[in-house]
């Protein structure tokens, strides 16, 4: 049916079909460039405070995006690691925000988007901020310390 120069032909264009849609297959989840008629997400990731997803986000990641919910988040950042990484949270043993006691468990009730993140443990708590963050309104509760 096929000759060999045939069959060499066949496998040499198949392989090149496969290369081709595996490359497409990964660009998709490559990080993007931003679009320059993208508003906020095509600005430098300086102009936006330290500490909000876009200053850290550097490589484009959230340039294509309007869906900040917690399975978007998640995808690129699992639970594990990110517990892992918040042990002893600002050197103080057992505080971990991101194992908080109480029921917020959304990525944006404390991490901003395209302004200063909101350190939310810090209604009831004092906690040390990271850098570029500012603390929660406290609440009308006392203030439990940590340290």
């Amino acid at each position: 049916m096929f000759d060999v120069k045939n069959k060499r032909l066949l496998m040499l264009l198949l392989t090149a079909l496969a290369t081709t849609a595996l490359a497409a297959t990964i660009a998709g989840c490559a990080p993007q460039q931003a679009d320059s008629d993208k508003g906020g997400a095509s600005a430098s990731p300086d102009s936006f405070p330290t500490g909000s997803l876009m200053a850290l986000h550097v490589n484009g990641e959230l340039d294509k995006t309007d869906d900040y919910s917690n399975k978007f988040c998640l995808s690129c950042h699992p639970r594990d690691v990110i517990n892992k990484g918040n042990e002893d949270f600002a050197g103080i043993e057992g505080v971990n925000p991101h194992k908080a006691h109480l029921e917020s468990g959304e990525c944006l009730s404390c991490h901003s988007v395209d302004a200063t993140s909101t350190l939310s443990c810090n209604e009831c708590h004092d906690i040390p901020l990271p850098d570029g963050w500012q603390s929660a309104e406290q609440g009308a509760g006392p203030i439990h310390h940590l340290e």
